[in-house]
């Protein structure tokens, strides 16, 4: 029994270091729980995905693929740093990195950041939208410069290319109106309008067509329709004044002016279009009155000249 008692106790230390060795091995190999999902663009689940991990340290692989609700779950993965690969036929392939470096005595749960892929329909998609996006900045760029020729001959290609793209129609309108082609751009903004029926601006640049066509009936249909929308653009105000004192509706043209005096309160053709109003209404002190007003704010001396010269003959009138 002595002797055994001897064996033993001359082995006990090996034996431990063995344990040791075996614990921390188990320790390697069971330090995370790893689960998640993945989803396509749409957030819905996507089956079947394949989920490659590479120790970058070790070059150790690992692989899980999704399951029918787009859940996966990978258990006893040991701490390192993993490069990721996210693969499925028809769809993007991802690759991004995992950071688990840090030991772990027990089994540690991570729940992993959503996992996103996109169709290989929805990245032609997107690369289109990219290329599209590009190609109406340089073409605002070239309507910016006045370079209005190169601008048209761009937009007739794409809206060739993109025929729904609202932005692309509304620029076409645009340019065609710039350069005074306005039965061509009617078209053109009317689709913006079956495109984005809240869209305010194609409706002003509606009225500015069918005004520069003389049609004062459809521009003043259009120029309602973007005030409804927009009621404090100041230029679709102030046209809608000015079509309506032509067409001698001097009450309606007031009100128009006089919404856009309180988005712009020191215009001065706001302020003499209102004294004009005035005059036709017979109310010649409140006309001085906004003549006053405009001549106050006024920089240009031949605008000023006018003015008086304006205010004066009234002033003449109103003693008589």
């Amino acid at each position: 029994m002595k002797g055994t008692k001897k064996v033993l106790r001359s082995l006990s230390p090996a034996i431990l270091a063995v344990v040791l060795i075996i614990s921390s091995g188990l320790a390697q190999y069971r330090e995370y729980h790893i689960f998640g999902v993945v989803v396509d663009t749409e957030r819905n689940p996507v089956p079947g995905v394949d989920i490659f991990l590479k120790d970058l340290n070790t070059s150790r692989n690992y692989r899980v693929k999704t399951d029918k609700g787009g859940k996966y779950v990978l258990s006893g993965l040991p701490h390192g740093r993993y490069q990721v690969t996210v693969k499925k036929d028809g769809y993007e392939t991802r690759t991004f990195e995992w950071d688990l470096s840090q030991p772990q005595e027990r089994m540690q749960k991570v729940e992993m950041e959503t996992i996103i892929i996109a169709s290989t329909e929805k990245m032609k998609t997107l690369s289109a939208l990219k290329e599209l996006k590009q190609a109406v900045a340089e073409v605002m760029e070239k309507i910016n410069k006045n370079e209005l020729e190169e601008a048209l001959s761009m937009l007739k290609e794409l809206v060739e290319r993109y025929p729904d793209d609202t932005n692309v129609h509304y620029l076409l309108g645009v340019t065609l109106g710039r350069l005074h082609r306005y039965e061509e751009a009617i078209p053109e903004l009317t689709r913006v309008t079956e495109l984005a029926p809240e869209f305010a601006p194609a409706y002003q640049q509606l009225g500015y067509s069918y005004q520069n066509l003389k049609n004062m009936e459809k521009a003043l249909e259009n120029y309602k329709k973007s005030a409804e929308l927009d009621p404090s653009n100041f230029a679709n105000l102030y046209n809608l004044g000015l079509i309506l004192f032509e067409m001698d509706r001097v009450d309606e043209s007031l009100g128009y002016f006089e919404k856009a005096l309180t988005i712009k309160a020191d215009d001065i053709d706001t302020l003499e279009m209102i004294a004009r109003c005035y005059v036709n209404k017979g109310d010649l002190p409140k006309a001085v009155e906004f003549l006053e007003k405009a001549k106050a704010v006024a920089r240009d001396e031949e605008k000023i000249k006018f003015l008086e010269s304006f205010i004066s003959t009234l002033k003449a009138q109103i003693k008589k």
